[in-house]
């Protein structure tokens, strides 16, 4: 078993079953979500050449985040014109053990950190035609694009903008004006949903000022284990500071900017707005953060590039190997061989609940939430009126969905047997 087999999760499960709607449902559901379109339709054509399974969706995501430290080894080259270390650090953004579950994950961010980093290669070089497209794609990808572009426009505006000829200044904006057009149709569906997730009781929180230096310490160190964190901080810092700063002063202080931007920038809208700090909405930050690492290191000092990329592979591959997602394809086999036709199923909502799982391995069991309606979050916009209940279903047993250990109180009825699926645990329910 490794990550690109294990069982899918909620999330991942709500969106493998969108993709496999028919393309107006399908744009439906995401308007009435949080995330925009495109991973959706590049999802829907995927699946429907090489299939929905665990391993081709989550296949995809793996080539995009391939795709995203090419772009990084790119961005090297570009601004020091050296092959081996351009190599060296795009093998360094692809094991960062932080991202790499997010290489084997079906949601958007192996997308929104592949149009990000082309995006932000394409920005580096001023070629204007493939800035645009990936900007697009990227901000058509995942809301916190947004705040990449922001960088970016600042940024020029600092360092490159010609404020002497007004003449010029709409050709100079032009490709920041081109991406607003492209972008114009899904700006009144943006709007909507993030006023959903505004006030609405969404389920993340503000951040605190010792939160955003525990995320930033954790990007700059991969996310290695902590007995590991220390040895890589020091490795880290050195090669951070001993750089050829008068060869790629410029291009550091410019990644830095763009980089490093949205961090703060959702960090303060969280404040401001509504909170939406999250780390897998910064991943391009994090690969970022391993082009900083590498870019402009002394010819003499790139050897300690060498056990970083080494000890980065072996904790990725070592997680590759060892999943840790819920064995869900597991649990649903018992169920279906256990179940007859008297049987009724149900998700018990305590800590969570298992519906987008309980549908892709086509065991419905609707959610048992007697408290009454559900807060908003990533999932209801694909719910029906047949996926909660607030009475028990009448069945000869009732077969019950929930995490393991978790306390159950089902009224008038009593527990005759249950099983141990790592983190979920499912068991027979009959009347007293």
């Amino acid at each position: 078993m490794t990550q690109l087999t294990e069982s899918l999760w909620g999330d991942e499960c709500f969106s493998a079953l969108a993709v496999q709607r028919p393309f107006g449902e399908m744009i439906k559901v995401v308007m009435n979500d949080t995330a925009p379109p495109l991973f959706y339709i590049l999802g829907a054509i995927w699946g429907r050449i090489f299939g929905f399974s665990e391993i081709s969706l989550r296949f995809l995501s793996f080539l995009l985040m391939l795709g995203a430290a090419i772009f990084s080894g790119l961005i090297i080259y570009h601004l020091q014109k050296n092959k081996k270390l351009a190599v060296l650090v795009g093998l360094l953004s692809l094991t960062v053990p932080f991202l790499e579950p997010f290489a084997f994950e079906w949601r958007m961010y192996a997308l929104l950190t592949f149009t990000i980093m082309g995006s932000v290669y394409f920005f580096i070089k001023r070629s204007w035609t493939p800035y645009i497209i990936f900007t697009t794609a990227a901000l058509y990808t995942h809301h916190f694009a947004l705040f990449t572009l922001f960088s970016q426009g600042v940024w020029f505006l600092i360092a490159d903008f010609n404020w002497k000829n007004p003449k010029t200044y709409l050709s100079q904006l032009k490709p920041f004006l081109m991406i607003g057009l492209l972008y114009l149709p899904w700006l009144y569906p943006m709007y909507r949903q993030t006023r959903m997730v505004q006030g609405g009781g969404f389920w993340l929180k503000a951040p605190t000022f010792e939160e955003l230096g525990r995320l930033l310490y954790r990007f700059f160190t991969g996310g290695v284990e902590k007995k590991f964190s220390l040895p890589v901080a020091m490795i880290v810092v050195f090669l951070l500071i001993f750089k050829d700063w008068k060869k790629v002063g410029k291009g550091f202080c410019e990644l830095l900017f763009i980089f490093l931007g949205p961090v703060f920038l959702s960090f303060a809208v969280s404040y401001l707005v509504t909170p939406i700090f999250y780390d897998r909405f910064l991943l391009a930050t994090t690969m970022g953060i391993a082009v900083l690492i590498g870019l402009g290191v002394k010819k003499h000092f790139r050897i300690l590039l060498l056990p970083l990329v080494i000890l980065y592979g072996v904790i990725s591959f070592n997680q590759f190997t060892h999943p840790q997602k819920p064995p869900f394809r597991d649990l649903a086999k018992v169920v279906k061989a256990q179940m007859s036709p008297e049987d009724a199923l149900i998700n018990y909502n305590g800590k969570a609940h298992h519906l987008w799982e309980s549908k892709y391995y086509g065991i419905p069991a609707p959610i048992y939430n007697p408290g009454g309606p559900l807060p908003f979050y990533v999932g209801t916009a694909q719910m029906t009126e047949e996926d909660t209940i607030e009475v028990l279903p009448e069945g000869k047993r009732i077969g019950v969905i929930s995490d393991f250990g978790e306390e159950i109180n089902l009224p008038n009825y009593y527990k005759i047997s249950s099983e141990k699926f790592g983190s979920l645990e499912f068991s027979w329910w009959e009347k007293n």
